[in-house]
């Protein structure tokens, strides 16, 4: 069995690091509510304020597309944690 260079094992972080970020879409919830979760693969290596943009950014495009304006309630964000749960940002929000 070959070993993995630590060099490609660096380089092979930093790809991943790069990856897209998952997002939930916009999800209706009770009485108007609305959220909207993006999540990375990044590990560590994620920045949180990009993750966190992402969020806001999508939920208020999809008040926009609807005519209304976005009202932000509530931001959650979970840093990585063990046995594969990746970091995430969610935005709890209201389009009025």
């Amino acid at each position: 069995m070959k070993r993995v260079s630590l060099s490609f094992a660096i380089a092979l972080t930093f790809i991943v690091a790069g990856c897209a970020t998952p997002t939930t879409g916009v999800v209706p919830l009770s009485d108007g509510l609305r959220k909207v979760t993006h999540q990375t693969n990044a590990g560590v290596f994620y920045n949180a304020e990009q993750l966190k943009a992402d969020a806001i950014k999508e939920a208020s495009s999809s008040c926009e597309k609807d005519g209304k304006k976005f009202r932000l309630l509530d931001i959650t964000q979970r840093p990585p944690r063990p046995l594969g749960a990746w970091p995430e940002a969610e935005v709890l929000f209201k389009c009025e």
